[in-house]
Formats: structure tokens, sequence, C-alpha cells
């Protein structure tokens, strides 16, 4: 079995290639959300949004005149489904998305609408090259599972869900670990668990590195 930190859509690409290759999925966020109120800022001359969960939360304050900016492929595609503008999609790692956004950036006024956990990992790489507006608009909270979850493969999404579940509960023996990204990796690794990413944070680069080896 396969277990994913997040809720899956029904046309899902992971849940439909798992159902494909005959492996059962168990798909759970183990985080809770709510909204937080913010107050954007009067000046900006970028939106920079970490995640599609950002975009829920936040996308609908973006003022118009505004550029607007994404980590990567699944936030822009967030953006995208509220009629927002992308003006900027990086690749979905934070270090190589912040070194490219400067090309474009550099010594503008930033806004980054985030969630209350999050690493700061691209406004804090730019902090000396751009101006930093910053918020929390929403939260996001750990809620482990009732019991531990026995897979073959665990597929972590966060490194708040890796807590959530690992603060609680060990892997077994012989499992197959995968991060979304390499700041999932980065928090796996600190705890002394091997894992591999794919090249592309998304559902798709999933299954592309999952179909080498069965689940």
């Amino acid at each position: 079995m396969i277990f994913i930190s997040r809720e899956l859509k029904p046309d899902s690409p992971l849940r439909n290639w798992a159902e494909q290759s005959g492996a059962a999925i168990h798909a759970q966020s183990l985080l809770r959300f709510s909204a937080v109120a913010f107050t954007p800022p009067a000046a900006a001359d970028w939106w920079f949004f970490y995640s599609a969960r950002a975009v829920r939360f936040a996308g609908g304050e973006v003022p118009s005149g505004v550029r607007v900016a994404a980590i990567g492929g699944s936030t822009a595609t967030a953006l995208l489904g509220r009629s927002l503008p992308v003006d900027f999609c990086g690749d979905g790692h934070p270090g190589r998305a912040a070194e490219d956004f400067l090309a474009v950036a550099d010594g503008r006024r930033v806004f980054f609408p985030r969630a209350r956990q999050s690493r700061l990992s691209v406004q804090t790489a730019l902090a000396d090259r751009l101006t930093v507006l910053d918020a929390v608009c929403y939260d996001n909270l750990p809620v482990p599972p009732a019991g531990p979850i026995d897979a073959r493969t665990y597929i972590f999404t966060s490194p708040l869900n890796v807590a959530a579940y690992l603060d609680h509960y060990p892997l077994p023996a012989g499992a197959r670990v995968v991060a979304i990204g390499p700041s999932t990796g980065s928090e796996l690794a600190r705890r002394g668990i091997d894992c591999r990413w794919p090249a592309e944070p998304s559902e798709e680069g999933l299954v592309q590195l999952l179909a080498g080896r069965p689940a």
C-alpha cells in the first residue's frame, strides 16, 4: 500500500497510476488548515505564493496591477484557476526558484502571504536583495493519525506532515520513503531517514519516480 499525506482528487494522476498498477492508496492529510485575518500591504510590486493553499486563503486579496509569482507549477495552476496572472513560475525548488526570481524582482518590494509554520525559505534567501513584506494568511496545525499507517511506500508532502507522523509513530523496517521535494526531504534526512524526491514536485513527478519500482 502507498500512503500519501494529502487528500487526492478523484482524477488524481497518482491515484490513477496506483489503481492501474494494482496498488492500494491511502491519502490522508495530517494537517488542519484555517484562515488567519491579515492586512495586505499597501504598496508591493510582487505577490509571491509558496503554495496552492496560500492561493486559496490569500488569492482573493491580490490587488490589480501587482505582478504575481508562483514557486512551482501546482501553485501556478491554482493561481490560473482563480483568473490571476502568473508573471513568474519557479520549478518548485525553493533555492532555484529564489535565484531565478531575482532576475525579475531584484530590488523590488515583494509580499509573501504564507502559513504560520512556513520555513520562510524564499524570503530568507532573498532578504538582502529585495524588500520582504510578510504576513501569515493561514494556520496549519499537525493532526496525527489515530494509529500507525501500515504501508510499503510513504509519501510525505511537507515538513510539517513529516512531524505530524514521525513524532508519534516509527516507520516500518524496509519501507520506501518519498518526499514531495527538497524541503520535505531535508526534514526526513534530519531525522535520519533515507528518501528520494521527484525532479518536479507534483503528482506527475511522483508517478514518474514511483513507476520505476513497484509500490
